[in-house]
């Protein structure tokens, strides 16, 4: 969206209103401005001015619209230059929009950061809410104000159980009237939240105890509130029993089974098992009880017992049970035939999926999942259907395919809580906790994985997964301490932290080394094998054995890293964790080389991840790991300099200023334009270079783009967009340019400009222009969407997946007046943005903006457009071009935020 400025109201014009008369009471002036004098509050979230937050009982307004504010009060506010007072009347009054654009120009303090989260609380932006909240609570843990808006957030999350936790810490303050309501809150959570599990975990140790306990009672009211939960323990019931007549007490409880989800196939089950010979079985349902309960001695020697006894339902269950044990897609396929049950015909599905991930074959797995849950929703399976997206949501989280994760996660997480499968729940939290850790959305993340493991108390599995991936987001932050102590947590109960705890290991290796270290990375490393881990975790192995290796003995962590890119190259097209593998250890390869002080193989390693030709001449190169970064630059006589840096000790910024060095930026005033490689993170970032050089990130072959037929001239512009109305986007006009020839131009508006058209329109055009806004939605990109007209079916965003599909034959230049379209949301170790989908798709140049643009947008791009019409160079035309903008407009510092791409 183009830049929506919230100008405060001109209060310093209304100081007649001040010196007009006898200044009122301080309690009157504070019951006009913040509300106070009212039996009720209007906010329920609260304030850091102390004289706004007297406790009240919270009445929410009746209609959507706030009350005026008083000016006469605003003005004295102004006067004495109190931003957070005057914020706090905006948010009381129900605007908090205005209550922002103060709150940023305030000092910054954990008051500050609370109330900035309160308005963002208001807005419904909860990711941006919860993480000003942490930021102040680390600077003050007890702030009164931040505790409780923070239990807020959290309850709108649905985090139920951490709501509850925050709202008790508020009320261990002691604070007159908001402790108690935090008591009664949290009270009144815990309560909610423990009906509702109390039912789930009574239904499944009932469940669980028929396949371990003789005597263990049939749970057929059980069964009736939760036929979901029941059904997914029955099978195993029914396996577990060493009598017939065992077996045949459990025909109820397939009826009523049968009768919740319909057909007769588990009380057709249940009479086939009954009329199998005891005998023979007995010794073996046995066994497989042993199987459940996790203490059998060893299960690949039972399973090919069972391969020769012709008890298939025991051999299919004992395979479900143990992953690790090798066996063949078509072993699973053929015991499933014999099974007239939609339900084991899903699990079947679920597996065969699982060992095509294992064979490499993820797109074949994942359109079985696909298939297997359409069925499963066909039939009403419930609860399986449930596990299926799940299921899902953590392979889209694997394959990088992050909106997907999110989005599967929550409408498991959703349909869970319709059909009261509070285990459910848990896991479809944790999904969400993966997908944003993946999407440094750290905030979200932390709180996900919290609230998974207060739903998990006692159970030692969970508390190591959430300690390990919390350890994984403190490195995010680059806080190696507080890394180490999650990490040591999650050994507490389980020694063994997998592949993340191992890759953590190899950052804490440089940054918090302990002896013990390398004993445990192997170990981790040692367990990785075919039968559990899929190809691309095997090459992550040997990456993080690489980094580890680095570090110690450059040369062996050298051959290492390279053996890492040539193993993930056959597996590129269909492997997330294979190309993350291969980012990571180009990565680790450019700097370490720039520890080691081999500047000059820095730009050839960049060059080569990036696909492109390193120049001789005039080029900087830049990589970045953690905490280092690598810069090396090549002046115009091909001189080389570089520098090395491990001291950044907070996460990498927006704006890369100040990154490269004074040195080298001066060796690189002597070239007429720069080249710039860059591995991701730092290629959708402004401020690598000063705006006064002329300068290009590199993406694409060495030599420029033509058009691969001779196309005449076609110059398309995308503006005017009729968005969905739900987005509230204004629209946006084209820019003044000088018309071609007619025919020569074809402008996509209002209705018209659908993604599908524009797309169309794309693929012949040698001159592009989008005027549009730029939104991140990740529910449909991990990159910034452009948001146009939409289709009969509702889509209306352009995104880069979309347009990597298509081929640019005119290899246009392209203009994106879209606001932020350079802008990457972050990503664990991969970018997808805008500009670089049009160059892969044949774009010859890409001008995007990494912020929002104002209006005036349209004539900076079009004055920039005609330079090069004129003959000048892309980079040249951009960079006299922003110069004369910053001389002659005080408001044009978003100019050097705008990126080249080539």
């Amino acid at each position: 969206m183009l830049l929506r400025v919230w100008y405060p109201l001109p209060l310093l014009a209304l100081a007649a209103f001040v010196l007009s008369g006898a200044a009122p009471k301080p309690e009157r002036a504070a019951a006009r401005i913040w509300l106070t004098g009212a039996p009720t509050r209007p906010l329920e979230a609260r304030l850091s001015v102390v004289q706004a937050d007297s406790h009240r009982p919270y009445v929410p307004p009746r209609g959507p619209e706030g009350t005026p504010v008083p000016l006469r009060e605003l003005a004295r506010l102004e006067a004495l230059g109190d931003r957070p007072g005057i914020a706090a009347s905006y948010l009381v009054h129900g605007d908090p929009q205005q209550a922002l654009a103060h709150l940023n120009h305030a000092p910054a303090t954990p008051g500050r950061e609370s109330d900035r989260a309160a308005a963002a609380f208001l807005l419904k932006r909860h990711d941006e809410a919860l993480s000003l909240l942490d930021s102040a609570l680390d600077a003050q843990p007890r702030h009164p104000q931040a505790l409780w808006n923070r239990a807020l957030v959290l309850r709108e999350l649905g985090l139920t159980l951490l709501a509850a936790a925050a709202f008790e810490e508020v009320a261990a303050l002691g604070e007159p009237g908001w402790s108690t309501e935090a008591q009664e809150h949290a009270r009144a959570l815990r309560e909610r939240e423990r009906e509702r599990s109390d039912l789930w975990r009574s239904t499944q140790t009932a469940i669980i105890a028929l396949a371990t306990d003789t005597a263990a009672p049939v749970p057929l009211e059980a069964a009736r509130r939760l036929p979901g939960t029941v059904r997914a323990h029955f099978y195993d019931a029914v396996r577990s029993a060493m009598t017939a007549a065992r077996v045949r007490d459990l025909l109820p409880l397939a009826e009523v089974l049968d009768r919740a989800f319909g057909g007769s196939a588990l009380t057709d089950y249940t009479r086939r098992v009954a009329a199998r010979d005891f005998t023979r079985r007995s010794p073996l349902a046995g066994e497989y009880a042993r199987l459940v309960r996790r203490t059998h001695a060893d299960p690949a020697a039972f399973i090919q017992r069972l391969r020769g006894s012709g008890e298939e339902d025991l051999l299919l269950g004992a395979l479900l049970l143990s992953p690790t044990v090798p066996r063949e897609l078509t072993e699973v396929e053929t015991l499933a035939s014999h099974w007239n049950d939609p339900w084991v015909g899903v699990l079947v599905q679920e597996e065969l999926s699982r060992l095509e991930y294992l064979a490499g074959q993820p797109w074949q797995a994942g359109q079985r999942l696909r298939s297997a849950l359409r069925k499963c929703r066909e039939q009403e399976l419930g609860l399986r259907c449930l596990d299926l997206q799940r299921r899902m949501s953590h392979a889209a989280t694997s394959a990088n395919r992050l909106a997907e994760a999110e989005e599967l996660a929550r409408a498991s997480w959703r349909e869970a809580r319709h059909l009261g499968e509070w285990g459910q729940e848990g896991f479809a939290i944790r999904e969400l906790g993966q997908a944003a850790r993946y999407q440094f959305r750290v905030a979200p993340a932390r709180a996900y994985l919290d609230e998974f493991l207060q739903r998990s108390p006692g159970d030692c599995d969970a508390r190591n997964y959430v300690h390990r991936n919390l350890a994984s987001l403190a490195m995010m932050r680059l806080r190696p301490e507080e890394a180490r102590l999650a990490l040591d947590e999650a050994q507490e109960c389980n020694p063994s932290v997998g592949l993340v705890g191992a890759w953590i290991l190899a950052d804490l290796g440089r940054m918090d080394p302990r002896p013990s270290d390398e004993e445990v990375v192997r170990r981790e490393l040692a367990q990785v094998n075919p039968t559990r881990d899929a190809p691309g975790r095997r090459v992550l192995a040997t990456l993080i054995a690489a980094r580890f290796a680095v570090e110690r003995n450059h040369d062996e962590g050298k051959v290492l890293l390279r053996r890492t890119i040539a193993e993930a190259e056959p597996m590129l097209a269909t492997d997330a964790d294979a190309r993350d593998a291969r980012a990571v250890a180009y990565q680790t390869l450019a700097v370490s080389a720039g520890k080691a002080g081999a500047f000059a193989e820095v730009p050839a390693v960049v060059a080569e991840q990036l696909g492109v030709t390193a120049p001789e001449r005039c080029v900087l190169a830049a990589a970045m790991e953690a905490e280092r970064t690598v810069v090396v630059a090549r002046g115009p006589s091909g001189e080389v300099r570089g520098h090395h840096d491990a001291s950044r000790r907070e996460p990498l910024g927006d704006d890369l200023s100040g990154v490269v060095p004074r040195e080298l930026v001066a060796l690189l005033r002597r070239c007429s334009q720069v080249d710039v490689l860059a591995a991701p993170p730092l290629d959708s970032r402004a401020g690598l270079l000063p705006p006064d050089l002329a300068w290009r990130y590199r993406v694409g072959p060495a030599t420029a783009r033509v058009p691969t037929t001779s196309l005449p001239t076609q110059h398309l512009v995308v503006a005017n967009v009729e968005t969905p109305m739900s987005l509230r986007l204004a629209r946006l006009p084209s820019w003044e340019s000088a018309r071609e020839q007619p025919g020569q131009w074809v402008e996509l508006e209002g209705p018209q400009a659908t993604p599908s058209r524009v797309l169309e329109a794309m693929t012949r055009a040698t001159d592009i222009e989008v005027h549009a806004h730029g939104m991140v939605d990740r529910s449909l990109s991990d990159a910034t969407v452009i948001a146009l007209a939409p289709e009969h079916d509702g889509r209306y965003a352009l995104t880069a997946e979309a347009i990597r599909k298509v081929r640019l034959e005119g290899a246009p230049m392209v203009l994106l007046g879209a606001c932020s379209a350079a802008r990457l949301p972050p990503l664990l170790h991969q970018t997808s943005s805008l500009p670089q989908a049009f160059v892969d798709s044949g774009a010859r140049a890409v001008f995007a903006a990494t912020v929002d643009i104002p209006n005036t947008a349209g004539r900076f791009f079009q004055a920039v457009r005609e330079r090069i019409h004129a003959g000048a160079g892309p980079a040249q035309a951009l960079r006299e071009e922003r110069q004369r903008w910053l001389r002659e407009e005080r408001s044009a510092q978003w100019v050097t935020r705008v990126l080249l791409y080539e």
